[in-house]
C-alpha cells in the first residue's frame, strides 16, 4: 500500500530557535518587551487600534464578556458548531448560552436564526469564522445595530481572513484570535484579544493582570509567546497563500467527484483554510472505513465536531458540582428554562454533523503533489 508521511503543523525553525534564546538571555520571561511589540504588530496587521495578549483564547473569550458585562442569568446566543471555547466562556460568566443553527455557506452562526433567538434577556453574541471560512458578518452586524446587541468575534481560525478587504478581528466589538499549537499563527499556546474601543481596551488591560478593583485574573501572555509571535506574523501572509493554492488545487482534482465537494469562498471573502472543508454530498456506504483507509495512507483527513449543544458541559448528568449550571438556578426564567440542550432542534446543524464534513489539513509544507496524491486516492474511496 502507498502511503505518505503527512507533514507536522507548526515547524519551528530557526527564527523561531532565535526568538526563544533572545527571550531565555534577557532573563525576562514574564509579560514585557516581547508582548508589547508583538501587540503592536498584530494591531498593525489585523487594522484594529488595539491589540492584548493572553494566555489562549478561551480567556480572551472570557475577558470579552467581563468587558461587556455580561453576568448572572444573562443569555448570550452562540454558535453549536464551534471549539467547546466559544460556549463553555459563557458558563464562566454564569450566562446561559443560546445555540443557534448554522447557515449552509459558510457553516456559520445563521443571522434568520440569531434574530428567532434574541429575548429581553441577550446581551451579546458570539460568532465564530470556521476554519478560516468568514462568516456571514454583514448581517451579522446588521442584527447587532438593530437590535443594540454587542458581538463578540471569534477569530481563532482566521488568521488574514477577510471579507470585502477588511480583515477577520475588526467585525466585532470585541474580537479574539487563538494562537494554539495547531493554528495559523502559533505560539504554542496563546491569545489575543482586538477591539477598536478603549474603554474595552482598557477594562480587559486592566482584567487580564490582577490589575482592578473588581475580581481580576492571571491571564497574561508570556515573552515565549510574544517572540514566536513576532516571527510567526512575519511568515502569516505566505503561508496562507500556501493553503489557499493547496485548498484550490483540490478542489480542482476533486470537481468531477459525485460524493463529494470542497468548500471554497464567495466573491468578496478571503479564506485562509485553516482547514479544507470537504462536504459528502450524498450517502455513502461503510463511511468510516473509507476514511479510515485514507487515514492509513497518512492523508489528514477526519470528521470535525459534534456539535456543542450535545456536549456534557450542557448536559450533565448531575447538578454537582454546583457550577457552570446557570440555567438551572430557580431565578432564572429565560429561553432554557426547562428546556434540555440536546432537545434542540437545530435542522443545518443536525443535517451536516458530525458525518458530512471532512476537515483535511493543507499547512505548510504540505505541497501540490501532496494535495494530487490526496485527491487520487479520495476519488478512489469515494467513487460509485
Amino acid at each position: 500500500m502507498v502511503s505518505v508521511n503527512w507533514p507536522k503543523w507548526p515547524q519551528y525553525g530557526k527564527e523561531e530557535q532565535k526568538a526563544v534564546q533572545r527571550v531565555i538571555k534577557s532573563n525576562q520571561l514574564f509579560a514585557d518587551k516581547e508582548v508589547r511589540e508583538f501587540e503592536d504588530q498584530f494591531s498593525k496587521y489585523v487594522g484594529c487600534k488595539y491589540s492584548l495578549g493572553v494566555g489562549n483564547a478561551t480567556e480572551g473569550l472570557h475577558l470579552s464578556l467581563i468587558a461587556l458585562g455580561i453576568g448572572s442569568g444573562d443569555e448570550v446566543i452562540v454558535t453549536s458548531y464551534s471549539w467547546i471555547s466559544s460556549a463553555s466562556c459563557i458558563l464562566m460568566q454564569n450566562a446561559v448560552p443560546i445555540f443557534c443553527d448554522i447557515e449552509k455557506k459558510s457553516l456559520g452562526i445563521c443571522p434568520v436564526d440569531i434574530e428567532k433567538k434574541i429575548s429581553p434577556r441577550t446581551k451579546a453574541i458570539i460568532f465564530v469564522h470556521m476554519f478560516g471560512y468568514p462568516a456571514r458578518v454583514d448581517e451579522i452586524i446588521q442584527i447587532s445595530k438593530k437590535y443594540n446587541i454587542p458581538i463578540i468575534e471569534d477569530a481563532s481560525h482566521a488568521h488574514g481572513a477577510s471579507v470585502s478587504n477588511i480583515k477577520a478581528g475588526n467585525f466585532g466589538d470585541i474580537s479574539v484570535f487563538s494562537l494554539h499549537q495547531r493554528k495559523a499563527l502559533s505560539v504554542g499556546d496563546g491569545g489575543v484579544v482586538c477591539t477598536n474601543n478603549v474603554d474595552f481596551r482598557n477594562k480587559i488591560y486592566r482584567l487580564r493582570s490582577f490589575g482592578d478593583d473588581e475580581l481580576s485574573y492571571n491571564y497574561r501572555m508570556t515573552e515565549f509567546a510574544g517572540a514566536l509571535g513576532k516571527v510567526g506574523l512575519l511568515k502569516l501572509d505566505s503561508q496562507n497563500n500556501t493553503r489557499v493554492e493547496n485548498a484550490l488545487y483540490l478542489s480542482e482534482l476533486l470537481r468531477g467527484n459525485e460524493f463529494l465537494t470542497v468548500r471554497t469562498c464567495g466573491e468578496l471573502e478571503q479564506c485562509v483554510y485553516y482547514a479544507v472543508l470537504i462536504e459528502l454530498k450524498k450517502d455513502i456506504s461503510n463511511l468510516e472505513q473509507r476514511l479510515k483507509n485514507l487515514q492509513n495512507k497518512g492523508i489528514c483527513i477526519r470528521k470535525t465536531w459534534d456539535p456543542l449543544h450535545r456536549h456534557p458541559h450542557f448536559n450533565p448528568k448531575s447538578i454537582m458540582p454546583k457550577r457552570g449550571l446557570p440555567w438551572k438556578e430557580e431565578k432564572y426564567d429565560g429561553i432554557m428554562k426547562n428546556v434540555l440542550y440536546k432537545d434542540l432542534i437545530l435542522e443545518n446543524v443536525d443535517n451536516f454533523l458530525p458525518s458530512k464534513i471532512f476537515e483535511l489539513y493543507v499547512h505548510p509544507p504540505v505541497d501540490l503533489n501532496l494535495i494530487k496524491f490526496a485527491s487520487i486516492e479520495i476519488n478512489k474511496e469515494f467513487s460509485g
